[in-house]
């Protein structure tokens, strides 16, 4: 208090926080700003059977225009099994229907919809997705991965390129980031018209959190006009360029060792190529750009590994341009020591914690007990850094998350403080800025967060009830609750 109170001045603002606790800014690492607007403006199925997602489906429906598809998010197979393109036409014959599965890597979609995708019995797999298809060849309507790409991308595009709409999308997503106590998001950006609007907000002093941008690797026209727009160093910076090596546990394509349970033959699906994937790699030590790699499955991260060791040569660069693995929910025991000697980054979502048992049955007993091997990472020196995917997780809260990394059920939880620092300092270092933000020290950024209650000093079963009272990003108090302690003007 005495050192902080020497740079006091009649401008300055006191705020008694009456014996809460402030720590570091939390700093989600891996997140969709504009989609998370968008997934919590739209229906949410997650935990619903087929009978009651029809039912909400109907119950907005006559919200919408007379043309317009209607879109909704979250069904999961656990509670919806055996999806199929009839459940959706006896209700929705001529409107384009596209459900998204809870990881996003699935879209369910009606007989419309199929047709306005061009989607026939004669349409191929593409590389790196998969139509399903009955017993005669013709679609269930579940697109996998690369299938459900181009309903993807077409969306996106109309989120990212209709001004009003991105606007309040995006207002929306903030909203919600700086009332969880989130002052710096690592997103995936893809289109450049995002980042000029995130400028046009840090111009008119309206942006509350600090964003990193990241390209997608496989939009071409995109990332290079992404990746040349003009960046701040502290507000909007230049992220990594992403690929995608596999796809999700609950559509059964992340690429592991062993066979899903219960399917001998599924191995799970590459998203792409290992000449593309070598490409890839050489261009960015060439262009020295950090690249951050969706890998899931302990195949998917094997073969990545193998992938570099190409590159012995480069190695010492490599290290320095920090590459990044997203989610990477199953680790082969081999490639741990291989991980931290490269120095490659985890980027972990505790959020994917949400099912054990989802997970049992997909991977069984032993693969489930040792998926998320977060303790397991950090005594093997891997730099880890917390976020939440949202919304291909519907959770993004870090109390929330936190509290799910230092209180599951098995060898491999972590300390609080462990998780504290990984939403924090682990995520600074993930996108080089630990010198400017993830600690609160003299010189560095004043992005803090003030809780309700200590969450290392807690018991650990009450860190999910701690709440965020205060938000302040660059100085600037961006949220404050109801019950927040008033300000003192000196």
């Amino acid at each position: 208090t005495a050192g902080a109170l020497a740079y006091r001045t009649p401008a300055s603002t006191l705020v008694d926080l009456e014996g809460r606790t402030a720590v570091p800014g939390f700093n989600d690492n891996h997140l969709h700003a504009v989609a998370t607007g968008d997934y919590f403006s739209k229906p949410n199925l997650q935990g619903l059977d087929r009978d009651r997602i029809v039912e909400k489906l109907l119950a907005v429906v006559s919200t919408l225009g007379a043309r317009d598809p209607l879109y909704a998010f979250g069904w999961d197979y656990p509670a919806c099994p055996g999806p199929h393109r009839r459940i959706l036409d006896r209700h929705f014959p001529e409107r384009p229907v596209a459900l998204f599965q809870y990881s996003g890597h699935a879209a369910w979609v009606n007989t419309a919809f199929l047709k306005k995708l061009k989607v026939t019995e004669k349409t191929p797999d593409p590389p790196g997705g998969k139509i399903e298809r009955d017993a005669r060849g013709r679609p269930t309507g579940i697109l996998k991965d690369k299938a459900a790409f181009p309903l993807h991308f077409k969306r996106f595009l109309g989120m990212n390129l209709r001004r009003g709409l991105r606007t309040e999308l995006v207002d929306k997503a903030l909203r919600l980031f700086r009332e969880s106590g989130i002052t710096s998001v690592q997103d995936n950006t893809w289109f450049p018209m995002t980042v000029t609007h995130y400028n046009r907000l840090k111009r008119m002093g309206k942006l509350s959190v600090r964003i990193s941008c990241w390209s997608y690797g496989e939009i071409g026209w995109a990332r290079y006009w992404l990746e040349h727009k003009r960046f701040d160093p502290l507000w909007v910076r230049k992220g990594p360029r992403k690929f995608f090596i596999d796809g999700t546990f609950s559509t059964r394509t992340a690429m592991l060792s062993e066979h899903y349970r219960g399917e001998p033959e599924n191995f799970g699906l590459p998203s792409i190529s290992p000449p593309a994937l070598r490409r890839e790699i050489r261009k960015g030590i060439r262009q020295r750009r950090q690249l951050a790699f969706h890998a899931i499955g302990d195949r998917a991260i094997h073969e990545f590994m193998n992938t570099l060791e190409r590159f012995k040569d480069h190695k010492r660069q490599i290290r320095k341009l920090r590459f990044r693995l997203e989610h990477a929910q199953l680790i082969a025991p081999q490639d741990l020591e291989r991980l931290a000697d490269w120095g490659i980054l985890l980027a972990v979502q505790p959020s994917a914690l949400v099912d054990f048992e989802k997970d049992r049955r997909l991977l069984g007993e032993e693969r489930a007990r040792r998926a998320y091997p977060l303790g397991t990472v950090l005594k093997a020196g891997i730099p880890l850094s917390f976020g939440s995917d949202v919304p291909g997780e519907s959770k993004f809260n870090p109390l929330e998350l936190i509290h799910m990394a230092v209180n599951r059920e098995s060898g491999e939880r972590i300390s609080a403080r462990d998780a504290l620092c990984a939403y924090t300092r682990g995520s600074a270092y993930a996108e080089f800025m630990e010198a400017e933000k993830g600690t609160l020290m003299p010189g560095k950024l004043a992005d803090i967060t003030v809780l309700s209650e200590d969450p290392i000093g807690c018991p650990p079963d009450r860190i999910r009830h701690i709440r965020t009272i205060m938000t302040l990003t660059g100085g600037k108090i961006v949220y404050r609750a109801c019950h927040a302690p008033p300000d003192h003007v000196s």
